[in-house]
């Protein structure tokens, strides 16, 4: 495995002895020592904008933005994305262009423009860009000079529900055909969630062994019983593949935990039921939370339904006082993140060997951006087509049983403020399970 930059290593460390990866200190750290990274390092992980090492290694991959969806009902749409204002508008039945956010000449938000024949216009004086940045007409001109005017462009491309961008090098490669965005036979949820961190704080959280909602549910059930909380009889080990890192517990029967997806997503549930999360960098304070979820039907059964894809915004804070939610498992991990700084201060915490998987995800980020500055190929980039088939993912289970909540069968236990119509939906869904076990 890849060193991190910089790196010291501590001969009798327990989290080298866990991960075989280096932590600082200074001596003697029994899991209790000095900080993992210095300030620099943690500058290096957060910090997303142009011109920025992460911002370099993630603008190699493509990034779900908006739901296809929102383009139907308005054809452009303000995105921000890895430290850039960016309109995003429909070209065409399935195509999408992605541009500057403001008009070159006064600087107006094209998202307010009109789109027309896979082109969009300025709302203030009508000068026309094409989906590749060139201004086609300047309306208002004598002597037009459209050649003499580029916006910078980037690429976008539907896929599960979704548009995806992609901000970096050509050629591009392909948004990757996980196997879940392959099944018909069911409710596809894209759920979007605005919170106010850096992005890297969230998607540590997929190399946490057990997921921070289960083990809040967990200690909230024995609280309620009176009880102390008791871990769970094994530890957990992490295993690199192609498009991540499986965590798996050791000495547990069963499937792995979840998937962390590289460089930014997460994946867990099973042929019935699934998730994927990715933390989106909107800037270095901002991540957009994009969840997609999709719930199959029971074999043989017909939900009956309207719609087969529907997106929502998930609200992250109460209306009244400004209190993070925390009624919904994904809100209750929110609500950790959000009552933290906008970037994490990781030169004051102190790692312990149960951290092993956090540090691999941070070695394995400086080693990639390494990589891509010596100008190599970063890790889980798919440019076959004929490879780009259904990619399987491991299932998942849960390694901390959760305690049954109401209505469990029918009501959606992940993120508040599901939308009547869709809860509709996924109860029609839930019920065909309950339909064929009777």
């Amino acid at each position: 495995m890849n060193a991190p930059i910089a790196a010291t290593r501590l001969p009798d460390c327990p989290l080298r002895s866990a991960s075989g990866l280096p932590c600082r200190g200074t001596g003697g750290c029994n899991n209790r020592r000095g900080a993992m990274l210095s300030r620099e390092e943690n500058e290096t992980l957060t910090q997303v904008g142009p011109g920025t090492p992460m911002g370099d290694l993630l603008r190699r991959y493509w990034h779900p933005v908006a739901a296809a969806e929102e383009l139907e009902e308005r054809p452009a749409r303000p995105v921000r994305l890895l430290g850039e204002d960016l309109v995003l508008f429909k070209t065409g039945e399935g195509t999408y262009a992605l541009l500057e956010r403001w008009c070159a000449h006064r600087l107006t938000d094209l998202a307010q423009g009109y789109v027309e024949d896979g082109a969009i216009r300025c709302p203030r004086h009508g000068w026309l860009y094409s989906d590749a940045g060139q201004c086609l007409d300047q309306p208002m001109e004598e002597e037009p000079f459209c050649e003499d005017i580029k916006l910078d462009a980037y690429l976008a491309e539907a896929k599960a529900g979704m548009v995806w961008a992609y901000l970096g090098p050509r050629p591009a490669p392909l948004i990757p055909d996980y196997e879940p965005f392959t099944r018909e036979d069911g409710l596809v949820q894209v759920v979007f969630s605005l919170l106010p961190c850096n992005w890297l704080q969230c998607h540590e959280n997929s190399m946490d062994g057990i997921e921070v909602e289960q083990l809040m549910e967990a200690m909230e059930a024995a609280a309620s019983r009176g009880e102390r909380l008791q871990p769970p009889p094994f530890d957990f080990g992490f295993e690199e593949f192609e498009h991540g890192f499986v965590v798996q517990p050791r000495g547990a029967p069963g499937p792995p935990s979840k998937t962390s997806i590289w460089p930014n997503g997460l994946f867990a549930g099973d042929g019935q039921s699934c998730r994927f999360e990715w933390r989106v960098p909107m800037d270095d304070t901002t991540t957009l939370n994009v969840a997609w979820f999709f719930d199959r039907q029971a074999p043989g059964r017909d939900a009956g339904l309207e719609k087969r894809v529907v997106h929502w915004y998930a609200p992250v804070r109460e209306e009244e006082g400004g209190e993070a939610i925390r009624s919904h498992r994904l809100n209750k991990k929110f609500a950790i993140w959000l009552n933290q700084a906008p970037i994490v201060d990781r030169t004051k915490e102190v790692l312990a060997e149960s951290d092993a998987g956090v540090v691999m995800l941070r070695n394995k980020l400086f080693s990639q951006i390494a990589l891509i500055a010596d100008g190599g190929e970063p890790k889980a980039l798919v440019r076959d087509p004929e490879q780009n088939r259904a990619l399987p993912l491991p299932f998942t289970s849960d390694p901390v049983p959760l305690p049954p909540r109401d209505g469990a069968e029918t009501e959606f236990p992940y993120l508040a403020g599901q939308p009547e119509d869709v809860r509709e939906l996924y109860r029609k869904v839930r019920q065909t399970w309950a339909e064929a076990r009777d």
